[in-house]
């Protein structure tokens, strides 16, 4: 395509948004409304998917051994867990480390246990599996060893967790559907009203041999222009808010972890922007084609 060519229909694109400006800013306002809502619907997303995902890279079973175990019985228990190959990774815990959290955790009240010495405290490995869906199956290998005492694991509140990220991500796929299914019938119909206009120009333009793409391109720039004012402000919008609610959460108990701004922004922006052209695009190629049949 020849840089003059290029100027004209991008010139064309601007005079057409500008020719219908009410019908423009409101299809640049139903974008918007959608483009909050997705970004809000890829904000839970990402950070349900983020804290899954620091789920399970936290240590999942912690297996106790019976506190009367020599240090011989330990190393058979530790080989037997070391020799699964389930197990991504897992750490000892010794009889002192285990008294000093229990201390740690005891707070004011750590008297209690001053005196008494280590030996009631069980030595433990805390166990970090390869496949959470394992676990259950790992739970119960561990658990006929010999000289374990307990297995430790915290299997209904990731099995809710993963659960939940399941049903949000289903949810989230139906919902953008709708949301672009309807940003692009009003960014089809705006582009209708343009066409529609233009009609007998566009008929004449094809009597005398002008290519369908040639004047269909105008018209794609101009659903292009559309979309992206819409994602601009959707994306300025999403920033805002959710730039506040982060500093809230930091500033508070961190339960729940969220992903940084920066990481936000960058996955919201080339979303937006696919999003935004897709939808002006498509919608406005929809709009035209009745026309250009003559």
């Amino acid at each position: 395509m020849k840089l003059r060519t290029t100027k004209y229909i991008v010139k064309e694109g601007f005079i057409n948004t500008y020719r219908n400006l009410l019908m423009s800013l409101a299809s640049v306002g139903v974008v918007t409304a959608s483009m909050i809502i997705l970004g809000v619907f890829l904000v839970i997303a990402l950070n349900l998917s983020y804290n899954t995902q620091k789920l399970k890279e936290q240590p999942q079973i912690q297996v106790f051994c019976e506190p009367e175990l020599d240090d011989e019985q330990i190393r058979t228990i530790e080989k037997s867990i070391k020799n699964d190959s389930r197990v991504k990774k897992y750490t000892y815990v010794s009889k002192q480390e285990a008294l000093k959290k229990a201390k740690e955790m005891l707070g004011d009240d750590q008297d209690v246990v001053e005196g008494l010495g280590d030996d009631f405290m069980p030595v433990s490995f805390i166990v970090e599996l390869n496949n959470l869906k394992e676990s259950q199956n790992v739970v119960s290998a561990f658990k006929s060893i010999q000289g374990v005492g307990n297995v430790r694991y915290s299997q209904e509140r990731i099995d809710f967790i993963l659960n939940i990220a399941t049903w949000v991500q289903v949810g989230n796929l139906a919902l953008i559907i709708i949301l672009l299914a309807v940003a692009m019938f009003i960014i089809s119909n705006t582009i209708k009203l343009t066409v529609f206009a233009r009609r007998k120009e566009i008929n004449i333009m094809k009597y005398i041999g002008a290519t369908d793409w040639f004047i269909r391109w105008p018209f794609i720039v101009e659903g292009v222009i559309i979309g992206l004012a819409g994602a601009a402000i959707g994306f300025v919008a999403i920033s805002i808010v959710y730039g506040i609610l982060w500093g809230k959460v930091a500033e508070g108990v961190n339960i729940f972890s969220l992903v940084s701004l920066g990481e936000i922004q960058f996955n919201v922006t080339y979303t937006f922007v696919l999003v935004g052209i897709g939808i002006g695009a498509i919608g406005s190629t929809i709009s035209i084609r009745k026309y250009l049949q003559v």
